[in-house]
């Protein structure tokens, strides 16, 4: 039993230090510039500006 648990948290890391890693790598290709397809950009308040 406590093998397998510590499997499920190695694997789980393992996939979530994969996430990080190609989401880092996807933001050096496409930043958060501000530029959206449709040029439109909701605030907090759920207002749309432009």
């Amino acid at each position: 039993m406590k093998e397998m648990l510590k499997r499920i948290f190695l694997v789980a890391f393992i996939l979530l230090v994969l996430v990080a890693i190609s989401g880092f790598f996807y933001m050096q290709k496409h930043p958060l510039d501000g530029k959206k397809s449709t040029g439109k950009n909701l605030n907090f308040s759920g207002k749309v500006t432009k």
